[in-house]
């Protein structure tokens, strides 16, 4: 299958991105107002890298994301390929020839290693980095400095475990996304820039949904990874159909996102103070039970 890159969607600045490898469930992301499908190949070292943590290993394939692509042919699809190798070259053709708008690379670790990646896709789509190791957060102004890098988002799972950190949102709580936003911005300002997931906005937990999306546009944050609670891990439309209200669950985000554009700068710093004594407190106990 050829392909081009696609244009980014106009209808929304902020990209909520949804993994599914069925295309009924695709088709109905995209109705519900999804911008990016998302599919996810990656499977070198991740067994290792999320043994004990609540990851799944989705093994989604190349079949798959030619399924994907051609049950969404108007939208954006997106497939993270393994990290640096000498196969990158190799992973990178399949993934275009199958269809991908977006090519994402995880686990880098230089800007040599993202230069060559950038090569290997060589304009043919557009190339998103995975940002999730100590080393690459050290050295992101070089990182982002490189040519041809259209996206940065920062994984958190993998992240916070580089920098042994007891619990992923110490890196909003730490000032770490703060920084990496600003040393991006101030290198490439073009360059999007993303981090971490997102969980249903009224779903319990120890930090909220809703203020963790107020952050994402405190820190100029462009996307977003929906968690798979907005499909109740769904493999099938009538499946999703029945345990999630996308449309509505979607229309809540969008709603947050205006609300958390709308406030004022007192009312922006009152949220992230209230927010980062909340991580604390949560990685206060992680660490106890340590």
């Amino acid at each position: 299958m050829t392909t081009r890159p696609r244009p980014r969607p106009d209808a929304h600045d902020f990209t909520l991105m949804l993994m599914t490898r069925d295309g009924g469930v695709a088709r109905a992301a995209v109705r519900a107002g999804v911008d990016r499908i998302f599919l996810d190949l990656e499977i070198a070292g991740k067994a290792e890298r999320q043994r004990g943590r609540n990851t799944i290993i989705s093994g989604h394939t190349l079949a798959d994301l030619e399924r994907v692509r051609a049950a969404v042919p108007d939208a954006e699809v997106l497939a993270r390929v393994n990290p640096p190798s000498a196969g990158t070259p190799g992973e990178v053709d399949a993934v275009v020839r199958a269809g991908a708008d977006v090519v994402m690379l995880p686990y880098f670790q230089s800007s040599q290693q993202v230069a060559a990646f950038v090569a290997a896709v060589a304009g043919r789509a557009r190339t998103c980095l995975l940002l999730e190791t100590a080393a690459a957060a050290v050295r992101v102004e070089r990182i982002a400095a490189v040519g041809g890098v259209d996206e940065i988002h920062v994984g958190l799972n993998d992240l916070h475990a580089s920098m042994g950190l007891a619990f992923m949102h110490e890196l909003l709580a730490g000032g770490v996304l703060d920084e990496l936003a600003s040393r991006i911005r101030a290198v490439a300002p073009a360059i999007r820039f993303g981090f971490g997931g997102g969980a249903l906005l009224d779903a319990p937990h120890p930090v909220p949904p809703r203020d963790v999306l107020r952050e994402h546009v405190r820190l100029g944050s462009r996307m977003i990874i929906l968690s798979r609670t907005f499909t109740g891990d769904a493999t099938s439309e009538a499946e999703l159909a029945a345990r999630v209200d996308l449309p509505a669950e979607i229309a809540k985000i969008r709603q947050a996102v205006a609300e958390a554009r709308a406030r004022t700068a007192d009312e922006t710093e009152r949220d992230r103070l209230r927010i980062r004594e909340l991580i604390w407190r949560v990685a206060d106990q992680a660490v106890a039970r340590a």
